[in-house]
């Protein structure tokens, strides 16, 4: 009998001290600190990039919709050709982030999705 509540009264206090700990926040660690920083960074810089490829594309538009004749072949081709740097330059960007995701910027070369 006494030996059943030494037992119980372990127990209790083992899961509660448990308990207790899970319930603590655990400090951020630096490293995620700076990665996230990094990320908004490279949010902020996309961003601004993509609001600058927007006003250009809009000009662009807007000389091809004004053009007549040969100078309207002419915007139509600044318009396309603009579109595909656009395009080549996402595509690349997101090449970036997809290595630094999986191999090597980030986390020290380890990678966010490999873990060690």
């Amino acid at each position: 009998m006494r030996m059943r509540v030494t037992i119980m009264t372990g127990l209790v206090v083992g899961v509660l001290t448990m308990w207790g700990f899970a319930q603590q926040p655990t400090p951020a660690a630096p490293d995620m600190m700076k990665m996230h920083e990094q990320i908004m960074a490279q949010m902020k810089q996309m961003m601004a990039q993509m609001k600058a490829d927007d006003a250009k594309l809009d000009a662009l538009v807007t000389q091809m919709n004004a053009a007549s004749g040969g100078a309207k072949v002419d915007a139509v081709a600044a318009v396309a050709a603009e579109l595909a740097r656009q395009q080549k330059a996402m595509h690349q960007h997101m090449g970036q982030m997809h290595e630094q995701m999986m191999g090597g910027g980030m986390m020290g070369g380890r990678g966010m999705m490999r873990g060690q």
